[in-house]
């Protein structure tokens, strides 16, 4: 006897992190694609689906990708980690938006450097969502 497995997809996590993230940090650059302006505080999100929990459940990976700029063009490493720390307070902290059913760390915040050689943060949460 096999069991039926319900045909699912992953909603677009990212339009739903956005705007609650934009709001509590205004003065940070959110989106799921780098700035061409190199603002002086960005943070990029992209998520990626995972294996399955349950039928109707999903592991999703966030990956967050910080930079403080200073200046000159040089990434602020302290200030890009505290910053990484805070927006993952903030969205562990959470009470998870719908699909959303948790929001934990995997890893980092880590350093990492760009292709213009300017360090920035990097942050993977691993988030469980419902399916549609």
């Amino acid at each position: 006897m096999s069991v039926f497995q319900p045909p699912t997809r992953t909603p677009r996590l990212e339009r739903i992190l956005l705007n609650p993230l934009r709001e509590r940090f205004p003065d940070v650059v959110f989106g799921t694609l780098r700035s061409r302006g190199n603002p002086e505080l960005e943070c990029v999100i992209v998520a990626e689906p995972q294996q399955k929990v349950t039928p109707i459940s999903q592991y999703v990976r966030l990956r967050c990708s910080v930079w403080v700029r200073r200046d000159d063009g040089t990434g602020d490493l302290d200030a890009s980690h505290d910053l990484a720390g805070r927006i993952e307070l903030y969205l562990t902290g959470l009470w998870p938006p719908t699909p959303i059913i948790s929001i934990e760390h995997d890893s980092g915040p880590v350093r990492m450097t760009d292709e213009n050689g300017c360090n920035y943060s990097y942050l993977i949460l691993l988030l469980q969502t419902e399916t549609v």
